[in-house]
């Protein structure tokens, strides 16, 4: 892995890491043509993975019905927020910083809202606040498993490196072993040169002597035979 992608993955990570504050709000949205006041608050991740967290959220208080962005829920059961079954009504923007969770929850006679204030309104924006707390512990969970991906990719590289180099020294000394062998080879060969070339001298020589004995065998071999026919005459 490059250094310099390195250092750029450690400061994203401490960036995207730092403790994000969540701050609830009171704001009002258009649904059905009706300005409608409730919570909201602004995750900063990004849009399309806050939406689909939030709508699965909504899913433990009703059944959640989904029309050109407004996510509703009627006879919504809130622990905390509602004494009977409510309505709800949501939407999740995109802004500059990453997503606005808002909703409205209406008790039947009002909606939920810092003038509404008690109970209601406390667990309302703790819902919030908890969901919002639970989208950040989910990126930072998911940074934590990129980095570890990493950090494993890294400590591959470094032990493949670790292991060519290891390759490479035994590569240096078999080729200094190798290298002495042809050395010593190389020395076996000249002086077998001399052996053989001294042994070719003396072969000559006793191929001269033994070409000279042939001769005087053959000299002894004919006084034999003119003895051999001097017999009778």
């Amino acid at each position: 892995m490059k250094k310099s992608f390195i250092v750029s993955f450690l400061l994203l990570f401490s960036i995207t890491c730092f403790a994000q504050k969540i701050l609830i709000q009171e704001g009002s949205e258009v649904v059905d043509n009706i300005q409608r006041t409730g919570l909201y608050t602004i995750i900063k991740l990004d849009n399309k993975t806050v939406e689909k967290a939030w709508e699965k959220k909504l899913k433990n208080y009703g059944k959640v019905q989904s029309s050109k962005g407004v996510l509703s829920i009627t006879g919504a059961e809130i622990p905390g927020v509602t004494s009977k079954p409510g309505q709800v009504y949501s939407k999740v923007l995109k802004t500059k910083d990453g997503a606005k969770v808002w909703w409205a929850i209406d008790l039947g006679s009002s909606f939920v809202s810092t003038s509404e204030g008690g109970s209601s309104y406390r667990a309302a924006s703790q819902i919030l606040t908890d969901f919002a707390a639970e989208c950040y512990r989910d990126d930072i969970n998911k940074e934590i498993a990129d980095a570890e991906k990493a950090l494993s990719k890294t400590i591959k590289d470094h032990e493949k490196n670790i292991k060519e180099g290891e390759n490479l020294v035994s590569s240096v000394e078999k080729n200094k072993q190798e290298k002495i062998n042809l050395e010593n080879k190389l020395k076996e060969n000249a002086e077998d040169l001399k052996r053989l070339e001294k042994e070719i001298q003396q072969n000559k020589s006793d191929q001269e002597r033994s070409r000279n004995d042939v001769s005087k065998m053959k000299e002894a071999v004919e006084v034999v035979k003119n003895k051999l026919n001097q017999i009778g005459k």
